[in-house]
C-alpha cells in the first residue's frame, strides 16, 4: 500500500479551533494506516519579537524534502513573515500543498466562506431582530490573511443591502483577543455610551470577553443590547446567555482537507479553492431561544472538573519530581516516566546539543532561537540499537531526521512543540497523542512549567561548574595546579590516611628545586617560574593518578604517595634527566628529595613525617654540594 507522509503546520494561539482541527487528523490517520502525520505546533502570536521568532522556529524543523504533501492551518498562522516565510519554502519544494481558510502561494484553498458567514448572521439581526445601530468589532486586517477583511466585507454587505446608514455603523479595529472585547465592553459602560442594537464580533473570543465587559458595567444580554461572534467554539455554547455565532465543523473541514492533499499527491487535478459548509447558530445572545442543552452542560462540566482533577495531580507528582533533580538526564527519564499528564503514550523530549553538552551560555556558538544541528534524546528505559552502538545513555542524531529512525518510522502520529525560555531554545517535546489539556488550553502552562524545570537543572548544573571552579581555584596554586596551602588542609590529611587505611602505609616526600635563587637571578623570574611548572609537570608525570602533590612553597613540593611506589624518588631523578635531555629551558634542573615511610601500625602522623621528610632533603640538598 502507498504511504502519504504529511506535514501540518498550525499555531496555536487559538486552542480550540486547533485542537477540533487536530481530532480530525487523529480520526485521518486512524482510518487510513497508510498516512503518517508530522503536526509541528507553537504557542506564537502576531507580535513578531523574538518571543514569536523562538516559537515559530519549529516551522523550520520540518524539511519539506522528507515529506509526500503539506497541510496548513493558515487561518492559525496570525504572524505574516511565519506564514510568508512557510509559503516560499513550500513553492520552492514544489510539493501537493492545501491551506486551510487563508489563501497562501503554493497551496490550494480549503475553506467556508468567511464573507458570506458574516453576511448571513449580520442580515438575520437586521431581519429578525430589526437591529439597525451596530458595532463591528474587526480581527486583524492588515496581517496579510484575508479571514478579518472578508467577514468585515460581509457585515458591511448585509448593511447596504438592508437600507443602514453609515452613520448607524461603527468599526473598531481589534486583534481577535478577548481582551479587546472586554476593554471595550468596560470602556463603553464606565463612559455611559449609549448601547448600540448589536455588537457584531470577528470571532467569539472577543464577543465572550465583551459580554464579560458589558455584564460588569450593568448590561444585560440580549435585554440591552445583541452580541454575536463567529467560530461557534464550546465556551461560545457553554456561555450564558449561549453566544448567537457562526459553525464551520472543523474534524470536518480538515478530513475533507486531507482527501483534497491526498488527491493533489496522486496527481489529481482539481480548483484551487474547495468550499466548505458552515450554519448559523441563532441562540440567546441574539434574542433566539435555541440554547445548550442542559445534559451537554452537565456532561462537559463533568468531564472538565475530572480533567482538570486528574491533571493537577499529574502535574504535581511531576513537579515534585522535576525540581528535586539536577541532572537533564534524569529529568528527561522523568518527562517520560509522566507521559500521561500530556494525553500521549510516549513523549520524546530532544535537547539541543549545544545547550545539553554546555550548561554556559557563553559556549554557544548559535543563533540560540533557533534548533543546534544535532538532538539528544534520552532512551527513557527502551532498548534502543543507537544508544546501545555508541555506548552511552544517550542518543545524539541529526535534527533533520526529527527522531531516531525506528522512532520515526514506527509512529504515525506525531506533534513537535517547541521548548525555549525566553527567547533561547531549548530544543523540543515530541508526543504521539493530542494532548489532553489541550481542551482547557492547559497545555501551554504545562509546556512552560517544563521549560522552566529544564533551565533551572541548567542553571544548577552551571552553579556546580562555577562552584567547582571557584573550589579548584581556592585549593590549587595558579601556577602549577598542583593543590595549595588551602588545598592541603582539605585533601592531604584525607589523602594521607586512605593510604593508611587501604594500604597499611604511607610515604611522605619533600622535594626542593636546587638553586632557584641563581635562576631567577641569571635568567629573570619568568625562566623561574617556567622551572617551576617544568618541575610540577615532573612530579606529575612521575606520580600515580591517586597521589596527593603540593605546592609547599615557593620551590619546595610536597607528595604523599602509596608505599607501592617505593622507587619513587629514583622515577622522579629519571624524570629530571629525560626533561633535561629536551633542553626546553635555558637553565639546568635538579631536585633535593626527603622520603619517609609511614606505618599504619606506628601511628604516624602527618605533621611529623613531612617535618623527617624535610630534614632528609636537606641532609641530601648538603651531600650534593659537598660532592660538587
Amino acid at each position: 500500500m502507498k504511504e502519504y507522509r504529511i506535514a501540518f503546520f498550525t499555531a496555536d494561539w487559538n486552542y480550540e479551533l486547533v485542537e477540533t482541527t487536530l481530532q480530525g487528523l487523529k480520526q485521518f490517520a486512524a482510518d487510513h494506516e497508510n498516512v503518517y502525520l508530522r503536526i509541528f505546533d507553537c504557542f506564537g502570536k502576531d507580535l513578531g519579537n523574538a518571543k514569536d521568532r523562538s516559537e515559530y522556529a519549529i516551522f523550520d524543523l520540518a524539511d519539506l524534502s522528507r515529506f509526500d504533501g503539506v497541510l496548513v492551518q493558515g487561518n492559525q498562522i496570525v504572524l505574516k513573515s511565519a506564514r510568508d516565510a512557510l509559503a516560499r519554502r513550500i513553492v520552492s519544494s514544489g510539493i501537493p500543498a492545501v491551506t486551510l481558510d487563508c489563501p497562501m502561494e503554493g497551496c490550494t484553498l480549503v475553506g467556508i466562506d468567511n464573507r458570506r458567514a458574516q453576511h448571513g448572521i449580520t442580515e438575520h439581526l437586521i431581519r429578525e431582530h430589526g437591529a439597525r445601530r451596530m458595532v463591528y468589532l474587526t480581527g486583524l486586517l492588515d496581517n496579510g490573511s484575508p479571514e478579518g477583511q472578508q467577514r468585515l466585507d460581509g457585515f458591511l454587505d448585509a448593511c447596504r443591502e438592508n437600507g443602514i446608514p453609515d452613520s448607524d455603523i461603527e468599526v473598531l479595529r481589534c486583534t481577535w483577543r478577548t481582551s479587546d472585547g472586554y476593554d471595550l465592553g468596560k470602556r463603553w459602560t464606565r463612559d455611559g455610551r449609549p448601547l448600540p442594537d448589536a455588537f457584531i464580533c470577528a470571532n467569539d473570543d472577543m464577543a465572550l470577553g465583551l459580554i464579560q465587559g458589558l455584564n460588569e458595567g450593568g448590561c444585560a444580554i440580549p435585554a440591552d443590547t445583541i452580541v454575536t461572534g463567529f467560530d461557534d467554539l464550546s465556551s461560545a455554547e457553554l456561555s450564558s446567555p449561549r453566544l448567537s455565532t457562526v459553525h464551520r465543523d472543523n474534524k470536518a473541514l480538515i478530513y475533507r482537507a486531507m482527501d483534497v492533499l491526498i488527491g493533489k499527491i496522486d496527481g489529481r487535478v482539481g480548483p484551487e479553492y474547495v468550499p466548505f459548509d458552515f450554519s448559523l447558530v441563532c441562540s440567546e445572545s441574539c434574542g433566539c431561544r435555541q440554547g445548550a442543552l442542559p445534559e451537554y452542560i452537565r456532561t462537559k462540566y463533568f468531564h472538565q472538573t475530572r480533567l482538570l482533577k486528574d491533571l493537577y495531580s499529574l502535574q504535581d507528582q511531576m513537579a515534585e519530581e522535576l525540581f528535586d533533580t539536577s541532572d537533564l538526564m534524569e529529568l528527561m527519564d522523568i518527562v517520560e516516566k509522566n507521559h500521561a499528564i500530556f494525553g500521549c503514550d510516549n513523549a520524546y523530549l530532544c535537547v539541543n546539543d549545544y545547550y545539553f553538552d554546555h550548561y554556559d551560555k557563553k559556549q554557544w556558538h548559535h543563533d540560540t532561537e533557533v534548533f543546534g544541528e544535532n538532538m539528544i534524546l534520552a532512551p527513557c528505559g527502551r532498548p534502543h540499537v543507537e544508544a546501545e552502538a555508541e555506548g552511552r545513555p544517550y542518543i545524539r542524531f541529526p535534527t533533520r531526521m526529527l527522531l531516531p529512525g525506528r522512532m520515526m518510522g514506527n509512529e504515525r502520529f506525531l506533534m513537535f512543540y517547541p521548548l525555549h525560555y525566553n527567547t533561547y531554545s531549548i530544543g523540543y517535546l515530541v508526543l504521539d497523542g493530542i494532548s489532553e489539556a489541550a481542551k482547557l488550553n492547559l497545555h501551554k502552562s504545562i509546556f512552560s512549567f517544563l521549560e522552566i524545570a529544564i533551565e533551572n537543572v541548567r542553571k544548577k548544573g552551571l552553579l556546580l561548574q562555577l562552584n567547582g571552579v571557584l573550589d579548584s581555584l581556592s585549593t590549587h596554586d595558579a601556577l602549577t595546579g598542583l593543590y595549595n596551602r588551602f588545598g592541603y588542609e582539605r585533601y592531604g590529611e584525607h589523602a594521607f590516611n586512605e593510604f593508611l587505611t587501604r594500604d597499611g602505609a604511607a610515604q611522605v616526600l619533600f622535594v626542593d628545586m636546587d638553586d632557584m635563587k641563581g635562576i631567577n637571578d641569571r635568567f629573570g623570574h619568568e625562566v623561574g617560574d617556567a622551572a617551576i611548572k617544568a618541575t610540577a609537570e615532573i612530579l606529575m608525570s612521575a606520580c600515580a593518578p591517586g597521589d596527593f602533590l603540593m605546592r609547599y612553597g615557593g620551590d619546595e613540593f610536597l607528595i604523599i604517595a602509596s608505599p607501592a611506589e617505593a622507587a619513587l624518588p629514583e622515577a622522579i631523578q629519571a624524570a629530571v634527566a629525560a626533561h633535561a635531555s629536551r633542553a626546553e629551558l635555558p637553565c639546568a634542573l635538579s631536585l633535593s628529595i626527603g622520603a619517609v615511610h609511614a606505618d599504619a601500625a606506628q601511628d604516624s602522623v602527618l605533621d611529623e613525617c613531612i617535618q623527617r621528610a624535610d630534614v632528609r632533603m636537606y641532609e641530601s640538598k648538603s651531600r650534593s654540594r659537598r660532592a660538587r
